[in-house]
């Protein structure tokens, strides 16, 4: 068969989830007439689009017109036909390969490394990248608040925050009584002044919580996801112990679960909740394991894919570190936790997550804290508050989101 796009028939999406299947066969004059190596990658993201967030839907949407109507965008001509001079993979030989598109980009990867081509590839990808933020939908400058809370059950480290610190003002004496309270607070009021779907999140490193408890929040908790956690995890030891299935094999099989293979509930009927937690458990190194990784990646996602208005992150103490096979078992009796070292963790967490909040549209009218729940320190960076100043003023968390807020 001629490797082209031309070729693709509506019964391709047969097994796309219903909202990306419409999608697909909708748009199908459109599809075809892209490179295919461009359309590999393309139709991987597609078929989530029934899980997708509201604004990556937008931009889907907004792709899919861009591409029908390519004059609208100046240069994307030239930008495909770089995808268009790269060598053919095998894989796109094959009849159906449309109706598992994340196995043909994984085929095509190894393909374009052997054949010398995945720098040119990397090449044409950066350059539509730039792109896309011409095809993004215009989003309003959003008053966005982000709050950091770390070192739970830790002792008080010297110049914490130290990346932070000529980003703002550092508080030295902050009270924390009620400080908690303040902020889940001001999340709930948020969420009640702008009630936009998965615009408001809370994420807890630690126990599970009651997600019906803050009105209006999407929320996420280590602790809620501990069954799905325990059967991925035996789902990883089991496929270690056969040695059958390699690293990349593995990845590719946990990329690909959905939900029910694992006994994700917690998102109750909310599909795409359930989803992303799903893809924070299996697209994240060491989620499964750690809670302060699993508190950091699944805010980086949150600020690339939903880019909420306000997002509150809370981090527990972690496990001790241990050899490989104790921390991949499914037993979780007598766990050692870690507070000084997920203090650590958390702190160049929150620094992460500050960069990230950072790339989001608007960046200059975005409030980031961060503050020690068992300390005296906080930092906080608003275009109300002084940078690379230290302020000895005692004051309590109530206060400093009001001063940060302006």
């Amino acid at each position: 068969m001629i490797a082209s796009p031309a070729s693709l028939q509506s019964f391709d999406f047969a097994q796309y989830p219903p909202q990306a299947r419409d999608l697909a066969q909708r748009y199908l004059p459109t599809l075809t007439g892209l490179p295919v190596a461009f359309l590999a990658v393309f139709l991987r993201e597609l078929m989530g689009y029934d899980w997708q967030f509201p604004v990556e839907r937008a931009e889907t949407e907004a792709q899919l017109h861009t591409f029908r109507n390519r004059s609208d965008l100046p240069n994307l001509q030239q930008t495909l036909a770089r995808f268009d001079s790269l060598p053919i993979a095998p894989c796109f030989q094959r009849t159906g390969w449309a109706a598992q598109p994340s196995r043909a980009v994984e085929e095509m990867t190894a393909f374009l490394w052997s054949a010398g081509a995945m720098d040119a590839f990397h090449v044409a990808g950066a350059t539509y990248g730039d792109q896309l933020a011409q095809i993004r939908v215009e989003e309003k400058v959003r008053d966005r608040l982000c709050i950091v809370i770390v070192g739970r059950d830790a002792p008080v480290e010297h110049d914490l925050f130290r990346h932070l610190r000529p980003h703002g003002t550092c508080f030295e004496t902050v009270s924390a009584g009620g400080g908690l309270k303040a902020i889940m607070s001001l999340l709930e009021k948020r969420a009640q002044v702008d009630p936009v779907p998965y615009a408001h999140w809370y994420v807890d490193g630690g126990e599970t919580h009651d997600r019906s408890a803050l009105a209006g929040v999407s929320s996420i908790s280590y602790g809620g996801l501990a069954p799905t956690r325990r059967n991925l995890l035996q789902y990883m030891v089991t496929a270690r112990s056969l040695g059958s299935v390699g690293p990349e094999e593995l990845r590719s099989r946990m990329m690909q679960m959905g939900p029910t293979q694992l006994g994700n509930s917690q998102g109750g009927s909310d599909e795409v909740l359930r989803h992303f937690e799903l893809s924070v458990l299996t697209e994240g190194a060491g989620t499964q394991i750690f809670s302060t990784t699993f508190v950091q990646w699944t805010a980086r996602e949150l600020l690339r894919r939903a880019r909420p208005d306000t997002l509150v992150l809370r981090y527990a103490p972690r496990q001790a570190d241990r050899p490989m096979n104790e921390l991949i078992s499914v037993e979780d009796g007598g766990q050692e936790l870690d507070p000084r070292g997920s203090l650590v963790d958390a702190e160049m967490g929150a620094y992460y997550t500050w960069i990230n909040l950072n790339r989001l549209h608007g960046e200059e009218n975005c409030r980031f804290i961060a503050w020690h729940e068992s300390g005296t320190t906080a930092i906080a960076v608003s275009p109300a508050l002084a940078k690379g100043t230290v302020s000895t003023q005692t004051c309590d968390v109530e206060q400093l989101l009001r001063w940060s807020l302006g």
